[in-house]
Parts: structure tokens; C-alpha cells; sequence
């Protein structure tokens, strides 16, 4: 049985896409991939590949022929199940099924108790850890192991901690960017142990790991290695691309979403020539680049609509889909952030994004916000709200009561106000008590106060879901023996 105490949005049909817009992108795919060809840099992929009949005679431009990409598209799983950390069956990932993830690590964070940049601790990651657990509308969490941080460890390292952290500190589901091969295999070995063993890990995972391909159409040879790694324990692994119109990708969207297509439908190609039904998530968040500052603007439209026409191409093929939302390019909570963050909220959900990750990061993902976090926690609870379905029988239509009530009468005296009232959805941070007139003492509440309190309460006061002490000790001895390997005490800098 699924244990479900997150908000799962499913939103009525919204396309942007027609079917002969997306049969003429999976040609275009198709084209790419068996004319261009794609940089495959790993040997063993190129044997699978070679093996299988695709042109790898240069590795520069392996050609994939079509038939292929169909094979791989057929037994690819349509539907992954994430679970617990105890194996509990918790998220369904299929269909228009939408769900938000947070990250607890960035290279800065913005203090949530006196609103001030600064660089990310160790203390922060355990905080955000428990802040993701404590939130009910992010169902799993997803560590940016290769960027390096927290501070004050070895790049190499610091994600693996951080990885720790959120697995200490919450029992939701949990991904991670690995830094590298080697450290891949000692998060699969821990989760390993904490499954109890590498097969109940692949029938019950908790644990999802995270590639990239480099735009345009290149799979580095560490992508693939850990891709490999992961395939070959039958592990979800969320491949994402991120290809920017008018710097790697073409300036036109139905030029983008080709090139991403076809990176995406490669990797797919590889890991099913890896281990037939090996889960891969069809990760997409494709951008403009901002041409006048040359980033990849988060709070750009163009990425919702990219994200959304790339969620509809993952549904065309069943394949289960990660985008972005609850990301901002402000660098501080006010106008913006709100805008972005709601914008970006409603895309998803109405294109139906299985997985939305990047929940409060801030300025271009350099940033993490516990307040952005908490903020659009609640954000998705009114988006939800949005999508609620509507009721027609007959204690919906209340008719015998409009009867009672008749013209001019009042219904808030009445039982079945009673019985309904509490499906009103009732803000947690926003401000809607009676300001104070003009001129008259006091006043007004104001929502950033309430996001900060709500914040700071949470942080304090949420105790997570432990592991159980011996398990929890034999992962410890594993993480000490990272330490060591670097010449370095087992100490969690301040």
C-alpha cells in the first residue's frame, strides 16, 4: 500500500503541444540521432552501442539508428515508485502525477533569522534537511553533490556529507548529483545497508541518483560511468538536460527541444543496452540564455513553457519526468521571488511534471532559501487548491438548502456550512486581517514576518524520524572511512 501525507497534484488535460507537433519533434530526434550523431566518451558504452548495431566508428559522432531508440523506448519502466527509507512505497512517479522536491545544500544560503547572505555551514545542511521533512508539500529531497559544498570540507567530500545529512535527517526519498564514480558506489552502499541489501535497494528504492549530458548532444565519459553503475543495479537515475536557445541549442524552441530530445533518448538507449527496464527519469529543463548578462535566467517564462512542452514530449513516450519550479534569479524574498516561484508552481502542475526539483534556490542556483522553501510550500498547497476538482451530486449542489435558505437568507448559521467550511483553504504566511484605518494606532501583518516565524519554528521545532541506533552507527564507520581516505579526522567542520 502507497503511504501518501504529500499533496499530489493532478491536473486536467493541459497541452502545448499537439500531436503533430510532438511526431514532428520525435522526427527531428530521430534525424539527430541517426545523421548528427552524438559524443559518446566512455568505452563501455560505445561496446553496448557497437553491439547492438549503431555506428560508433567515430566516437565523436555515434549514430543511432532508429530502430534502436524504439527498442529502448519500449522497455524502458513507464511508472518508478520511490519509497521510504524504511521501503515504504510513498510516490508514484507516472502519468501527470506532479510532486516538489527541495535541496538542503548551495554554495551560499540566505539566513533565514537575519535575512543575510552568507556561505553554507554544516549546521545549515542539517537544518534544511529537517526543514524538507518537515514540509508536507516536498515529498523527496535531491543533494547538489558536485558543486562541492558545504564549506569547510574537500569538494570531493563535502557532498557525500550533505548526502548524509538529508538521509540522517529525513526518511522522504533522496537523490543526489553525484560528485563522481567512486562516490556513486559508496551512497549505493550505504543505502545498500540501510535496505538491507542491494536487491531489496532495487525493489525498493529510496535512492535515486542524477546524470547530465553536456549540450549540445555530448555524454562526458563521467555521465556515462555513473549511468552505467546505476543501470547496472537496476537504480532510478533522473538524466537531465539543460540546453540554452541560442547558445547550445538552436534559437528557435522546436530546435531546443530536438536537441534535448535526442540527448535524453541516447542516454535512454545506452542504459537500457545496459539492463533491459533499468528506470530512467526523463529529467529536461531547457532555457534561453539571457543575452544581455549570458546566464541561464531561472525566472525566465520561456523555462516554464520550455519545461512544459518538454514534460508533454515525456508523456508522449510514458517516460517518467523531472522539471523545476519554486527557483527564483532574485537574490532576495520579495516581488520577484513571488512572481518567478507562483509562476513557475502553476506551469508544472498544469503540464502534469512528475518530479519538480530546485525548491528554493535563489540567484541563478548559487543560493538556497529556507524561507523560499517554506514559501512555496505553501504556493503549491494554493496551487493545489486550483486543481481541486469539483463536486456535482446532489450535497454539492445543496439544492434543498438554497431551497430553505431562499432569496436574501444567510447560510453561515447553517449544518451543512458546517460540515463544508473546513475544506477552505486557509493561508499559513499571507496577510489577510483588517489593516488599521488611516490615522488610527497599529498595525498591519506582514507576510514576510509570518514567513520567518513559520521558518524559524519549523527549524527549531521539527524532529525527524530516526534510524534505528545500530544501522545508524554502522553508516557512521562507513562515512569515517571517507574521511580517512583523505588523511582527515571524522570532525563535521563548524
Amino acid at each position: 500500500m502507497m503511504e501518501q501525507n504529500y499533496l499530489e497534484l493532478s491536473p486536467p488535460l493541459f497541452r502545448r503541444l499537439d500531436d503533430r507537433q510532438l511526431a514532428r519533434i520525435h522526427e527531428a530526434t530521430l534525424d539527430i540521432l541517426s545523421g548528427v550523431g552524438v559524443t559518446v566518451d566512455c568505452a563501455e558504452a560505445l561496446e553496448l552501442l557497437d553491439g547492438a548495431g549503431a555506428d560508433v566508428s567515430n566516437p565523436k559522432r555515434v549514430r543511432i539508428p532508429e530502430g534502436l531508440v524504439a527498442k529502448a523506448l519500449d522497455t524502458a519502466p513507464k511508472e518508478v515508485v520511490l519509497h521510504k527509507r524504511d521501503g515504504t512505497p510513498f510516490v508514484r512517479l507516472s502519468g501527470n502525477r506532479c510532486t516538489f522536491g527541495g535541496t538542503p545544500d548551495q554554495p551560499d544560503i540566505l539566513d533565514p533569522r537575519d535575512g543575510r547572505r552568507r556561505p553554507c555551514r554544516i549546521s545549515d545542511v542539517v537544518d534544511n534537511a529537517r526543514l524538507i521533512d518537515a514540509l508536507p508539500n516536498l515529498t523527496w529531497a535531491f543533494t547538489s553533490e558536485w558543486a562541492g559544498y558545504p564549506q569547510g570540507l574537500p569538494a570531493v567530500l563535502a557532498g557525500k556529507v550533505s548526502f548524509m545529512i538529508q538521509l540522517e535527517n529525513s526518511d522522504k526519498p533522496l537523490g543526489s548529483s553525484i560528485a563522481n564514480v567512486e562516490n556513486l558506489k559508496d551512497q549505493i552502499e550505504v543505502c545498500s545497508l540501510i535496505a538491507g541489501g542491494d536487491e531489496e535497494l532495487r525493489r525498493r528504492p529510496f535512492f535515486f541518483g542524477s546524470v547530465e549530458p553536456i549540450s549540445p548532444l555530448v555524454h562526458g565519459r563521467d555521465a556515462l560511468e555513473k549511468t552505467l553503475v546505476l543501470a547496472g543495479h537496476g537504480l532510478p537515475n533522473v538524466v537531465y538536460s539543460m540546453p540554452m536557445a541560442g547558445a547550445t541549442a538552436p534559437a528557435t524552441f522546436a530546435g531546443t527541444l530536438a536537441v534535448m530530445n535526442a540527448e535524453l533518448l541516447s542516454h535512454l538507449t545506452v542504459i537500457q543496452l545496459k539492463r533491459e527496464g533499468a528506470p530512467m527519469i526523463y529529467g529536461a529543463m531547457p532555457n534561453i540564455i539571457d543575452m544581455r548578462t549570458t546566464i541561464y535566467p531561472y525566472g525566465a517564462p520561456e523555462l516554464n513553457l520550455l519545461v512544459g512542452a518538454a514534460t508533454e514530449l515525456a508523456h508522449s513516450y510514458n517516460l517518467p519526468m523531472l522539471g523545476t519550479a519554486g527557483c527564483t534569479d532574485a537574490k532576495v524574498i520579495g516581488v520577484q521571488a513571488g512572481l518567478e516561484v507562483a509562476s513557475q508552481c502553476v506551469s508544472s502542475a498544469l503540464f502534469g511534471a512528475n518530479m519538480v526539483h530546485d525548491v528554493g534556490l535563489m540567484d541563478h542556483a548559487t543560493m538556497i532559501s529556507p524561507e523560499l522553501m517554506v514559501l512555496t510550500d505553501e504556493i503549491i498547497r494554493m496551487t493545489g487548491v486550483m486543481l481541486r476538482s469539483l463536486e456535482t451530486d446532489d450535497d454539492s449542489l445543496a439544492l434543498d438548502l438554497i431551497w430553505k435558505v431562499g432569496p436574501g437568507g444567510s447560510y453561515l448559521a447553517e449544518d451543512h456550512t458546517l460540515d463544508h467550511f473546513r475544506s477552505f483553504w486557509a493561508p499559513e504566511i499571507l496577510d489577510r486581517t483588517r489593516g488599521p484605518k488611516p490615522g488610527s494606532p497599529g498595525s498591519a501583518v506582514h507576510s514576510e514576518g509570518l514567513l520567518r516565524e513559520k521558518t524559524l519554528k519549523l527549524i527549531a521545532g521539527h524532529t525527524p524520524k530516526t534510524l534505528e541506533e545500530g544501522l545508524l552507527g554502522e553508516i557512521k564507520k562507513m562515512e569515517k572511512s571517507w574521511f580517512e581516505r583523505l588523511g582527515l579526522d571524522h570532525v563535521y567542520p563548524e
